[in-house]
């Protein structure tokens, strides 16, 4: 199966499965996981799996039995263009500043593997999938081993997309009902910055004036949570990250990013990116 897309930078590998730069000269690395929108014929979608009532788990493959689309269900809606938004963010680094952040790109859309979940789950356990998903993660974790090379450190920006409202969400692995209350004492996904730059008061890096949302708003980039200005979501849908904010945090700091449709797909889109 050949299924490359272009791409205009130099030292890029292209894939069946996933675009991604192979040298970068800073210490951050750009997830865009499910803004992929090839739809290979021979690849079967993605469907609920199917619970196991003895063990409690879910069985994630095709035609397992009768799939149970509560206890195991199965997300496929794409990121519309969180893909592109990411590539423009990496365009405006380099053009304005000179860098070359690690890219890791899904190509392939979501209803048929999902990098953002477990192997098991996001592949349904198909062997093409299987491939597909150990191919975006050994990117990932080639820019970490270069980064932690040269830098010792870094950080990873996992990008995604919703429609939840005009708001963008910062996910620290810190859930709606977490950053609701007034001490923030659980483990987050940047614990590593936190003591680096917040050791005195957590909440800074979180949602004070230390924050990647205040950053966000700071520059007219609209309404985030959490940052100083709006530092609870309430009632409002909040995606505090997953799988590959989880995942890489014991070597990365991690943060997921979810933003609204109008800053992708809007006609200012490329403003927002820079």
């Amino acid at each position: 199966m050949t299924l490359f897309s272009p791409w205009p930078y130099n030292h890029w590998i292209l894939h069946a499965y996933t675009s991604a730069r192979k040298n970068g000269n800073v210490n951050l690395i750009i997830s865009a996981p499910h803004g992929g929108n090839i739809v290979p014929s021979d690849i079967p979608d993605r469907t609920a799996g199917c619970f196991n009532s003895t063990n409690n788990v879910c069985i994630w493959k095709h035609n397992c039995g009768d799939s149970d689309s509560k206890q195991c269900a199965t997300t496929t809606v794409r990121d519309v263009m969180s893909d592109d938004f990411a590539k423009n963010v990496a365009k405006q680094l380099k053009t304005k500043y000179g860098l070359s952040p690690y890219m890791v790109i899904g190509q392939w859309n979501r209803k048929k593997v999902d990098f953002n979940r477990e192997q098991n789950e996001g592949t349904m356990n198909n062997l093409e999938g299987i491939h597909g998903h150990q191919s975006y993660h050994s990117f990932i974790l080639r820019a970490i081993a270069k980064i932690k090379g040269q830098f010792g450190r870094g950080l990873l920006i996992d990008v995604h997309g919703h429609a939840a409202g005009n708001y963008s969400m910062i996910g620290y692995l810190l859930t709606g009902d977490d950053l609701n209350a007034d001490q923030l004492v659980k483990q987050t996904s940047i614990e590593e910055l936190i003591h680096a730059s917040c050791s005195k008061n957590r909440n800074e890096c979180i949602r004070g004036d230390k924050s990647f949302g205040f950053l966000l708003e700071a520059n007219n980039l609209g309404i985030a949570y959490p940052s100083s200005n709006h530092p609870k979501p309430g009632d409002k849908k909040f995606f505090s990250g997953g799988y590959i904010t989880r995942q890489y945090i014991s070597d990365m700091n991690a943060i997921q990013t979810e933003l609204p449709n109008y800053m992708r797909t809007g006609p200012e889109r490329n403003d927002f990116a820079s």
